[in-house]
């Protein structure tokens, strides 16, 4: 074959490349970043958000500090998160510290195009912002808990919250670009609900006159039989599926599983006051009511007071939870906290010995809980966060509504309150 006829079929067989790959070889090109870039700060972690273009591919860049570039990320030890969608979660990150984003883009797997302009957020710890939604309800509501059923038939982390004359109502979990979600739920009846716990696979409610429902996915409510007639005013698990129920007059019901219930005789330390509180931590149970009233058990059956209080002293809730150096942010320890009206904090690493403080305002407080730090609520709007359980300090609410249960997912918060007062932090 000449030289001509060499040329002849190399021509040919190029034209019929690009005839029949219609061009896929080729590159495509850079486009804009894209607009209107927002961050959320969150608990160990931020959320980017933006504008986007159909057919337009968006790579995020990541780095520790308080600038970057699409240049010197990995110098910086920072990361990339190609085909990245908004809204965009980075997770991992430590609270506290300053991390910087942008964010460039690209059409049809083109070269990236200039960055948009660094910003900054630092994560941190929950319950420092909240959110306050619309009243739900103009009945109180008095308890909020977080489980792993189910919301109108999606299985999901989903929040309970109850309250006066029978009030349910369901929210899946949330996060910096939805907020709660409440829908009421068909109750059983008019029964003031009082407290909710999620026992592991049956959300729990306790209330009037010895009325306990419980549901395997927020939608479907059973009433069980609690063999008591006193009011039930608050509830807690062992993380094992026993759950037990306290209330009015020293008033004891215990269950293995959410289901089946005993009365238990009122623990003679009770002398007949309301019991509030109910919380398991370091193989012990630990129970706080009004009139100074602490109790322990190591099987829920048999009660004990390990420290006399004074009889003016109303405890409302108890949690169990983490001890955190705030300085290293390390572990030092676990911690019971109790906590009620005036102000007053009891805390104890064993549930031998206690130590009575005070939260450090006068406020009256109602509920505390453990997430990833402790946080009480009161009276007033009143919210106290802490990382240790006997350093506090205020936030704030938004509201002045007197605020009666928190509950917590992962990372996030929900508080409850009068008149139907429904607040939210992540």
């Amino acid at each position: 074959m000449n030289r001509l006829s060499c040329l002849i079929a190399a021509i040919a067989a190029t034209l019929l490349l690009n005839g029949c790959l219609g061009g896929a070889f080729n590159l495509g090109s850079s486009a804009a970043p894209p607009a209107n870039i927002k961050i959320t700060p969150g608990d160990s972690q931020v959320t980017l958000t933006w504008d986007t273009t159909p057919g337009v591919e968006y790579w995020v860049f990541a780095a520790p500090g308080s600038s970057i570039t699409t240049s010197n990320w990995d110098v910086a030890g920072g990361s990339a998160f190609p085909k990245a969608t908004s809204p965009h979660v980075v997770v991992g990150l430590t609270n506290g510290t300053a991390y910087a984003f942008t964010i460039n883009s690209r059409i049809d797997g083109g070269p990236g195009g200039a960055g948009s302009p660094s910003i900054s957020a630092t994560p941190r710890l929950a319950g420092i912002e909240w959110v306050n939604g619309n009243a739900l309800t103009t009945n109180n509501l008095n308890g909020v808990a977080f489980g792993s059923g189910s919301s109108n038939g999606i299985t999901q982390g989903t929040f309970v919250a109850v309250g006066a004359h029978g009030a349910l109502y369901s929210s899946p979990d949330f996060n910096a670009w939805t907020t709660p979600t409440w829908t009421a739920l068909t109750n059983l009846g008019s029964a003031d609900l009082y407290a909710a716990t999620y026992q592991g696979s049956l959300y729990v409610a306790v209330g009037a006159s010895g009325t306990i429902l419980t549901s395997g996915d927020t939608l479907t409510w059973t009433q069980q039989t609690s063999n008591t007639t006193m009011n039930l005013y608050g509830t807690g698990i062992n993380g094992a599926g026993g759950v037990v129920a306290v209330g009015q007059a020293g008033a004891i019901v215990a269950s293995a599983n959410g289901t089946s219930w005993t009365a238990l005789t009122p623990p003679a330390a009770a002398n007949g006051n309301d019991l509030h509180g109910v919380a398991f931590g370091n193989n012990t149970w630990v129970v706080v009511g009004n009139g100074g009233t602490l109790l322990t058990s190591a099987n829920g059956v048999t009660w004990t007071a390990p420290i006399s209080l004074a009889p003016t002293i109303n405890l409302k809730s108890v949690a169990y939870g983490v001890n955190v150096d705030p300085a290293t942010n390390t572990i030092t320890g676990y911690l019971f906290v109790a906590i009620g009206d005036n102000g007053v904090l009891v805390t104890s690493a064993d549930g031998v010995t206690w130590t009575q403080s005070t939260i450090g305002a006068t406020n009256n407080l109602a509920a505390v809980t453990f997430g990833r730090e402790f946080i009480a609520v009161g009276d007033s709007g009143s919210i106290f966060t802490s990382s240790n359980g006997t350093v506090w300090t205020t936030r704030a609410a938004n509201t002045t509504s007197n605020l009666k249960a928190i509950g917590h997912s992962t990372a996030n918060y929900s508080a409850v309150g009068a008149t139907g007062t429904n607040l939210s932090a992540i």
